[in-house]
């Protein structure tokens, strides 16, 4: 950033918030927070979601020279000319229920500012109603729908005056955009009057004056709307503001942070799934996501070298207490990419008859990335532990693919009470090797999942 005082305002709001986030982490390693029992509603149990995403344009990176995108949208007079990505948004819903999600998003306003729903308060939009068209079919399939909300970043050119920056990263709030505020207001109150959504996604969560506007806006006047914000896991100070808190994991596994080359630099964005969630777990008592690309990256919608990665990070996510919501990308004319489609036919098949073992259990309160006591034969299935009911699941969760025998061993007494041992959700049960210190299993090559053998043990 070329702007020193922005800098310096940055620096002041980040400071008291990153000084939180490491007395979260330390707390967590001498005593991990008591994860909450499980809720009634979707938003507070461990689920499935998906972002229909509408930010995608072939040729153009995420982080972009807004002079020069806003002149390919528009004709000579300034007019928007869109030209999609259009909305099949019928087929997304349709495509959420064959999958089996417990609930879905869809963005309405990206970074680019352009509405695809119906506003008085500027031109630039769609002159289809697509978010009114989202929640009509949302109702019929019985599914809880959010909208993603672009609030930190909007390049409509109506705010070309006030706009700090051409490039992606423009913080509308920082300093203070009496403008801008006035219209995240208005357009707040169109969205909930007409259509009504269970829940508002908001991108991002900041020490920025459209922060504060947005909670301020939907606790006044619409405290039931589920509210949640990007990145907000993050931020302490957002636990006790907002329905439930969001970051993003892009990886199976890895680093918890990564560089990727954008225009004119790079971006550190968040790896490791299983290094968030296991972080979350530990340090979050509140409702909290992770959300991830369906493809391999935001705008590379092909899939990833095993499609089954995208399914042990929802396992993962989900025993550790959390919900994985994945960002489905729409093509130009508006259906989804088919390596997505194909990515979603195959998560469904793995979810559906597992969503009862990742929605009524709690995970277990442990300090490390791993139960204390657990031993797992090959090393690359790693072990999750919850509360289901009266009895405890083991998720173990197959990092490679493994396809040869798995054996388990759980010392101290704390395992010792279990007498017997099944295999989830076939019911199957497994012979065990019980004696004073530890319990022994060995689960067969046939019997291991290729992404989470779910072991069910009862007292």
């Amino acid at each position: 950033m070329d702007n020193p005082e922005l800098v310096k305002t940055l620096a002041r709001g980040m400071f008291p918030e990153v000084i939180n986030g490491f007395t979260q982490v330390a707390k967590s390693h001498i005593s991990p927070v008591e994860p909450k029992a499980r809720g009634d509603t979707w938003w507070q149990r461990p689920g499935l979601g998906i972002m229909y995403q509408i930010e995608c344009r072939p040729g153009w990176r995420w982080n972009r020279d807004f002079d020069e995108f806003n002149r390919s949208m528009t004709d000579e007079g300034g007019k928007l000319v869109f030209n999609g990505p259009f909305c099949k948004t019928e087929e997304w819903v349709k495509l959420s229920k064959d999958t089996g999600i417990d609930y879905h998003i869809m963005e309405i306003k990206w970074h680019d500012g352009i509405c695809y729903f119906d506003t008085k308060l500027t031109d630039w939009k769609t002159e289809e109603d697509y978010a009114g068209r989202f929640a009509e079919a949302s109702r019929s399939a019985g599914i809880p729908f959010m909208y993603y909300y672009s609030s930190i970043f909007d390049h409509n050119p109506q705010f070309d005056p006030v706009q700090p920056s051409r490039q992606t990263v423009s913080f509308m709030g920082i300093p203070d955009n009496p403008t801008y505020d006035e219209y995240l207001r208005g357009q707040y109150a169109e969205i909930m009057e007409q259509y009504r959504p269970d829940g508002m996604w908001i991108d991002w969560y900041w020490p920025d004056q459209c922060t504060k506007t947005t909670i301020e806006f939907f606790r006044t006047n619409y405290p039931d709307t589920v509210l949640a914000f990007n990145a907000s896991n993050l931020f302490a100070s957002s636990y006790c503001r907002i329905d439930y808190t969001s970051g993003e994991a892009h990886d199976l596994d890895g680093p918890y942070f990564k560089l990727v080359r954008e225009e004119g630099g790079f971006l550190a964005v968040f790896s490791s799934a299983w290094k968030w969630a296991a972080l979350s777990r530990r340090t979050l008592a509140h409702s909290w996501e992770l959300i991830t690309p369906a493809g391999r990256w935001w705008q590379d919608p092909s899939l990833r070298d095993d499609p089954y990665d995208l399914a042990r990070m929802a396992a993962i996510v989900m025993a550790s207490g959390g919900r994985l919501c994945m960002g489905v990308t729409a093509q130009m004319d508006g259906s989804v990419y088919p390596d997505q489609v194909e990515q979603l036919r195959i998560l469904g098949e793995w979810y559906k008859p597992r969503r009862a073992l990742f929605a009524e259990s709690v995970p277990l309160r442990y300090r490390f990335r791993e139960p204390f006591g657990v031993q797992v034969h090959p090393e690359s299935v790693r072990p999750i532990a919850c509360r289901w009911g009266d009895d405890l699941l083991l998720h173990l969760i197959n990092m490679e693919g493994a396809t040869r025998p798995v054996e388990l061993s759980l010392h101290g007494s704390f395992w010792n009470r279990a007498e017997r041992a099944h295999l989830e959700p076939s019911g199957q049960e497994l012979q065990i090797e019980k004696s004073r210190e530890k319990i022994e299993v060995v689960i067969r090559p046939e019997d291991v999942d290729r992404v989470d053998t779910i072991l069910r043990l009862e007292s």
